[in-house]
């Protein structure tokens, strides 16, 4: 490939400090060819004067409304001229050879559709506590190593061009959460591998602490949790996994003795339930079968019930 354009995608919304700062580490690589697409989710802190005034060059994209991460990505997507787009998070920052050694793997293997960064907390250059970890907590063992994988973190990831003309965008009607995990699987039925790449690295500038648990956030992840499973599903997995997944969140409302978000999250899938039967895609068998067992080796199939049950009501 050479040395081909990389289109690096920022969302970004009312974070108008954060993203010029994620800016400037995108200008401090060392690969040579690359272009920065910002798109604003209609910030009201002056964000996109400040990109304007600092760096002129950037790509700007103004949206009237906040569009979410899914539909923001999905407006800088549609303009890039890259052979390869790079996802970044607004609170985000690259190492200064990430890009270059996402071209280079890129170069090994022509069926490699998408490269997930190991994403790093800025402030203490450990795993994220908040973001950035697709996986198992089992797997992180073997976090310093590469390996072929079902799911990625949308806030550090590559994506060859190609990929979204044969599987297609980001799925909009997420909004936000597990939108890696949805176009994984559509990427893995196109015949493309997913790659955990550690040499890859992004540092996020997000708080060391641990976040209180966010009512919203957990809703959105079993709301879209759901949505996959209805759309993207074989109906023998759907069947195996949608009681596990409403069972565990359950018990975590319990334990926070808030279950309010759980309630909102399934009525909602249930209204929306025949809107996500006429969108029904489900993928191959065969890729449902290496979905699977990617989930018994990196996922929540890699515990047995109990153990994963307490995880995710931990």
């Amino acid at each position: 490939m050479d040395t081909p354009k990389i289109s690096v995608v920022i969302v970004t919304w009312n974070r108008k400090k954060e993203v010029l700062e994620t800016i400037q580490s995108v200008y401090d690589q060392d690969y040579p060819s690359f272009e920065i697409i910002v798109v604003d989710n209609g910030s009201v802190d002056d964000t996109c004067n400040a990109i304007r005034k600092s760096y002129p060059n950037v790509n700007l994209v103004e949206l009237d409304r906040n569009l979410g991460p899914t539909g923001g990505r999905n407006a800088g997507i549609n303009i890039t001229r890259g052979e390869i787009v790079f996802c970044l998070d607004s609170d985000a920052s690259l190492d200064q050879h990430t890009l270059q050694v996402v071209v280079q793997r890129f170069e090994q293997d022509p069926h490699l559709g998408v490269i997930n960064s190991k994403i790093l907390n800025a402030h203490t250059g450990e795993f994220d506590r908040n973001a950035g970890w697709a996986y198992s907590e089992k797997q992180k063992i073997n976090s310093d190593r590469e390996f072929f994988t079902h799911n990625f973190s949308e806030g550090g990831c590559a994506i060859r061009k190609e990929v979204f003309d044969k599987a297609g965008l980001f799925w909009e009607k997420l909004f936000f959460g597990r939108e890696g995990e949805e176009l994984a699987l559509r990427v893995l039925d196109a015949g493309y591998k997913v790659l955990y790449y550690p040499s890859a690295v992004v540092y996020h500038r997000a708080p060391p602490e641990k976040k209180k648990p966010d009512q919203d956030r957990q809703y959105y992840d079993l709301r879209n949790s759901l949505y996959i499973c209805l759309v993207r599903y074989p109906w023998w997995v759907l069947a195996w996994f949608a009681p596990l997944k409403i069972l565990a969140s359950s018990m975590q409302g319990l334990r926070w003795k808030n279950s309010r978000w759980v309630r909102k999250a399934l009525v909602d899938v249930m209204q929306d339930f025949p809107s996500l039967l006429r969108d029904r895609r489900p993928i191959q068998a065969k890729t449902a079968r290496l979905y699977l067992r990617f989930q018994r080796e990196q996922g929540a199939l890699s515990w047995n019930l109990f153990q994963w049950v307490k995880h995710k009501t931990g």
